[in-house]
């Protein structure tokens, strides 16, 4: 669960390894170790990860299906919370599809309204 969480995470911030080795001062190396599953972050890199990445530690290692940390300062309603979490969930792919979508909806919104 966790290294798939992490790439993903790290994809979704358009992140490269190198770049979230250096937020961490590690070596790209550790990165690519974790995103396999081969090694584990201690809990003080685990701390660093889930602050870069705006998550909870309980999601990013898969003890919790909520984002945990989607805004501190905005009051989301169930429905949105819902929404991010569920984006948030989906693999690549599915999130480019699920934005084509949802803009593909807002542009017949906009539409209608003229």
């Amino acid at each position: 669960m966790f290294p798939e969480k992490l790439k993903d995470l790290r994809n979704e911030k358009k992140l490269t390894q190198k770049e979230l080795a250096s937020m961490l001062i590690l070596s790209k190396n550790s990165i690519c170790e974790y995103e396999k599953g081969r090694s584990e972050p201690n809990i003080e890199t685990l701390i660093k990860l889930a602050d870069i990445l705006e998550c909870s530690i309980d999601y990013l290692v898969g003890r919790s299906d909520d984002f945990g940390l989607i805004n501190s300062e905005t009051d989301f309603d169930n429905d949105e919370k819902f929404l991010i979490s569920t984006y948030r969930n989906l693999p690549i792919d599915s999130k480019k599809y699920f934005l084509t979508t949802a803009k593909f909806l807002l542009n017949g919104l906009t539409k209608n309204k003229n």
